[in-house]
């Protein structure tokens, strides 16, 4: 009976709570239809767009918006608003092959990040470096220092650790030979930033083996110059199309911090799995997330990358949602903010997916650098979830991460003490290292327990691990200990210190051991007058002597030597013996 109870308190409870998402959503799709119904042409682009999105409303003017049938709004063509026309044309089944391509047309180089080429040889080497039909001859020390520029493409940065690559030559390919095992790797950074990023694509090869590098970075122009906001929904709609976007996320992952008002750390979600603790983070009095002034919208946007996901802040900003609803079903009478609300957390329809959109490992193939897949004689394949990598048909011609005695790092780790080394399952193998987690507070030296000096002392040594300011990383030197050493100076102090506290008893024992060693020796010398305790004796023969008693303080007094009678002396006393006794 009691279970039956329980049982039906609960099912109650979760019909609730169905009713009254359906009461809001209702309500809110209730209020959509009045508003957009019969009003299409009076609206404005995005509140088509996001109207068609939700409700299937508005096509046809959508489609009449368009400038020469391929980008949003008529009156002149924006990114944004053309990533956003494609999304919702998509949903209703409309081809948008060549908004897609006026798109991709848009792409420019980003100024405001910096590219860096790592060379990282096992031993000091001597490499070239091939591009622009020249070959560009370097030297590394043992201290990973470069010491000359690699011609106008690449100059040393800083302390000569790396090669600054000039923008004039981003769409260059370099080609890298040393005579010592090495792997190259790009870097990336905002200007006048000391945060580096590693990107994921790691390459390796044996002496006079081959590596290529070559930037592949993007973000998306309005006017001429890159427009933060535009790229972050391009690069969202062109993954939801299945193109490969790892070119767009160095961009928007270095330039996140100064475009917070656009809740970048959402579209980063979406676009590579992380940054989502950050976006949570930002919810305000654990109810909505305002960054643009605009609470309905930055909730929406938030709430889009966590569709699929049950969570307490999610459950809490649909409360909020409730609580703040107008009485005609709709936030604030505005349109385009209940048409994405509804879209993100209460949406109807199930989008039309292109057969490309899929995850390149799910579906049986591998990333890895685009050097690798041609070495192993693969096709370079447009599937999705390879980051800065491609996706490819044929697996690499490398060993696996454990048989290089290496471990797999996450790409929000770096490898402490070690080196990232290519491997067959992995692009992030940490060989003689470990993988941890980067705290942004506490640079790799410090992790490792030195500390960023310009100059270290003479008893720290200069490690390669990175420092803020390019300062060197000092460690004190640790000289290795002897314990065998330890271990037998310890063992004689310790008999030192028993001889010490058993010293009386060990003097008597030492005493008996040697005089049975003088008992045992042989020959003439080991007969003598038998001895006695020291003072005075008697000898045989002799008259006994007074006897001196001398205070204690003074040393036994010698034993006098024994007196023997000459031997004629003794055969007389004998011979008249013997005469008495007839």
């Amino acid at each position: 009976m009691k279970i039956g109870v329980i049982l039906f308190i609960f099912l109650l409870m979760i019909s609730l709570v169905v009713a009254q998402d359906a009461t809001v959503s209702e309500k809110g799709y209730a209020c959509l239809e009045d508003k957009v119904t019969g009003k299409c042409s009076s609206l404005s682009s995005e509140e088509k767009i996001f109207s068609l999105l939700t409700i299937d409303r508005c096509k046809t003017e959508v489609l009449n918006d368009a400038t020469d049938e391929e980008c949003w709004p008529d009156s002149g063509c924006k990114v944004k608003t053309t990533a956003q026309a494609i999304l919702a044309l998509n949903s209703v089944g409309v081809n948008t092959d060549e908004s897609e391509n006026w798109l991709l047309g848009q792409k420019i180089n980003p100024p405001d990040v910096d590219w860096l080429l790592q060379i990282d040889p096992t031993n000091p080497s001597d490499c070239s470096i091939i591009y622009q039909g020249d070959s560009h001859e370097i030297s590394i020390s043992e201290d990973k220092k470069i010491n000359r520029d690699a011609g106008s493409c690449l100059k040393r940065y800083e302390d000569d650790y790396w090669l600054k690559v000039s923008p004039s030559c981003y769409e260059e390919e370099f080609t890298i030979s040393c005579d010592e095992t090495f792997s190259t790797s790009l870097l990336y950074k905002k200007k006048d930033s000391g945060i580096f990023y590693i990107s994921k694509t790691l390459n390796s090869a044996s002496a006079e083996g081959t590596t290529i590098e070559k930037i592949n970075s993007f973000c998306f122009k309005q006017g001429t110059a890159c427009n933060y906001e535009a790229t972050l929904w391009a690069a969202l709609i062109l993954k939801f199309r299945g193109h490969n976007i790892s070119p767009y996320l160095p961009y928007l992952i270095t330039m996140a911090e100064e475009n917070q008002e656009f809740v970048p750390e959402s579209f980063l979600y979406s676009l590579t799995n992380n940054f989502k603790d950050e976006l949570l983070l930002k919810q305000k009095e654990n109810e909505y997330w305002s960054e643009s002034g605009d609470k309905f919208y930055d909730t929406a946007v938030a709430l889009y990358s966590l569709q699929s996901e049950e969570l307490e802040q999610k459950t809490n900003a649909k409360t909020w949602l409730e609580e703040v609803q107008g009485t005609d079903g709709c936030w604030q009478g505005n349109i385009q903010n209940t048409a994405f609300i509804l879209f993100s957390v209460w949406p109807k329809k199930t989008f039309f997916v292109d057969e490309s959109d899929l995850d390149c490992e799910e579906e049986g193939n591998y990333c890895m650098s685009s050097s690798a897949c041609n070495k192993a004689g693969g096709k370079e394949l447009d599937y999705s979830g390879c980051f800065a990598n491609v996706c490819c048909d044929t697996q690499r011609l490398l060993e696996s991460c454990s048989i290089q005695d290496g471990e797999k790092c996450a790409s929000d780790e770096i490898c402490l003490g070690g080196t990232f080394t290519d491997a067959a399952d992995s692009e992030r193998c940490c060989v003689k290292g470990e993988c941890v987690v980067q705290d942004d507070d506490v640079s790799e030296c410090e992790a490792r327990g030195g500390e960023c000096k310009t100059t270290c002392s003479n008893n720290e040594e200069t490690t390669s691990d990175d420092c803020p300011s390019f300062d060197l990383c000092c460690i004190k030197e640790t000289k290795e200990t002897n314990y065998v050493l330890i271990l037998v100076l310890g063992i004689l102090i310790l008999l030192l210190a028993i001889g010490i506290i058993f010293r009386d008893k060990l003097r008597k024992f030492w005493f008996k051991i040697k005089s049975k060693f003088k008992r045992g020796k042989s020959g003439p010398s080991s007969r003598g007058p038998p001895r006695f305790p020291p003072g005075p004796s008697s000898a045989i023969g002799q008259r006994p002597t007074q006897r001196r008693v001398f205070p204690p303080t003074q040393r036994p007094a010698r034993r006098p030597a024994s007196a023997h009678k000459p031997k004629g002396e003794l055969d007389n006393v004998l011979k008249k013996l013997k005469e008495m006794g007839k």
